[in-house]
């Protein structure tokens, strides 16, 4: 219920207030999954469509769209009406199960989806069709490319995660798309590629964790391996530079998928954002900074004094109105789920408030992209609203009554 709840939400949004609609499965390209603001949904209809198997990730697409991928790897394309979905793409066996779809532009006006399939090939749909594409080097089928917008260009190149463990950038998405650049990172095979600006300049930055370990068996992402570093890169047209790399000290492990870029403290200067476990600590969150053309400690929060006791990092957002963000987590998601909000106190974070009651994954599958992923259901649900009020955070929101 939760996870039908959550996806509910993310349709209201792409229905009334486009902006908030996120292209990716961990929200923002930051991996920001915070949606500042307040309002009501007072009148909604649902709607649900039947498949053979469960969906495991949806995202949302331009022109009142939506693209899914089911458990056998089928690669949906939904059209949302008033009070029903519309199959307009259904590919069966295409894709890998393992990694979402993600809404591209492949021109002005022009939108359509990428993914990877099974074999490491990049699939891209469009108008209807889908293409399967090798670019010179497999993909992993365990993630997904990002698109980015290079060189002002009107449609997107992407970067993306190799079976090798490298980040490859892909040009010629219109026509032939193809490799032509690489950053040699020994990249997580499922590791999510985030992107910010982390130095002020304006320069694109693609961060990824990277330097698998199996030091610290716990397994809470679905599987044995776990970072022991994260790699921030340059992008730019045609070309990828290793820009810094932070590396975690033994036996410490990044516990994590996604380095997320928030911001951070007062001046809300972006910050770079992991798990940290250790094996007599549990998990923690730590926060990097960009200081002299490289990335160094800033501040982490508190440890739970227990191995295999992890935490999910939501996002940022300034909850209390001062101005000030807080990080948002949920602490062991899989057992308790304490929802809490930290403030920044110089190098430490420190607990703010709390919920309990929360669950922020399934214990055991590589996923930490959102609340609502996978989608754990035979079925496509789906709430739109016919009215709506939404505003930013701290201006006044009115509704009619449900």
């Amino acid at each position: 219920m939760l996870a039908r709840s959550l996806l509910a939400s993310l349709l209201v949004a792409v229905l009334a207030a486009p902006a908030l609609a996120w292209r990716f499965s961990y929200g923002a390209a930051t991996a920001n999954r915070v949606a500042a603001g307040q309002g009501t949904f007072p009148r909604v209809v649902v709607i649900s469509t039947p498949a053979e198997s469960p969906f495991r990730w949806v995202v949302s697409m331009p022109q009142r769209r939506l693209a899914a991928i089911d458990a056998n790897g089928t690669l949906w394309i939904f059209e949302i009406a008033q009070t029903s979905l519309s199959i307009i793409g259904r590919y069966g066996d295409a894709a890998s199960p393992d990694g979402p779809p993600v809404a591209v532009s492949l021109g002005e006006g022009r939108p359509g989806v990428v993914c990877v399939s099974r074999e490491g090939l990049l699939l891209v749909w469009q108008d209807g069709a889908l293409r399967a594409f090798d670019v010179g080097a497999p993909l992993s089928r365990l993630t997904f490319p990002v698109p980015v917008v290079l060189d002002g260009k009107g449609w997107d190149d992407l970067v993306a995660v190799a079976a090798d463990g490298a980040v490859v950038l892909i040009g010629g998405l219109l026509s032939a798309p193809r490799v032509v650049a690489r950053a040699e990172v020994r990249a997580l095979p499922d590791a999510r590629i985030t992107l910010g600006s982390l130095d002020g300049s304006g320069e694109l930055h693609a961060l990824v964790l990277t330097d698998p370990t199996d030091r610290y068996p716990h397994g809470a992402l679905g599987h044995k391996l776990e970072a022991t570093s994260v790699a921030v890169i340059a992008v730019g047209s045609n070309a990828l530079s290793i820009r810094g790399r932070y590396v975690v000290p033994e036996p410490a492990v990044l516990e994590d998928l996604i380095p997320m870029v928030l911001p951070i403290g007062e001046g809300r200067r972006p910050g770079v954002v992991v798990v940290k476990s250790a094996p007599r600590q549990g998990s923690s969150i730590l926060v990097l900074g960009w200081r002299d053309a490289g990335l160094e400690f800033l501040a982490e929060g508190p440890v739970f004094g227990q191995k295999n006791r992890w935490v999910h990092v939501i996002g940022a957002a300034d909850l209390s109105g001062d101005g000030i963000p807080e990080l948002i987590a949920v602490n062991t998601p899989h057992l308790t789920g304490v929802l809490v909000a930290y403030n920044r106190r110089a190098a430490l974070f420190l607990w703010r408030s709390s919920s309990r009651g929360l669950g922020g994954r399934n214990d055991g599958h590589s996923s930490s992209e959102a609340l609502s992923s996978p989608i754990s259901s035979w079925r496509m649900w789906t709430v739109t609203a016919s009215s709506i009020s939404w505003s930013p955070t701290g201006a006044r929101s009115t509704s009619s009554s449900p």
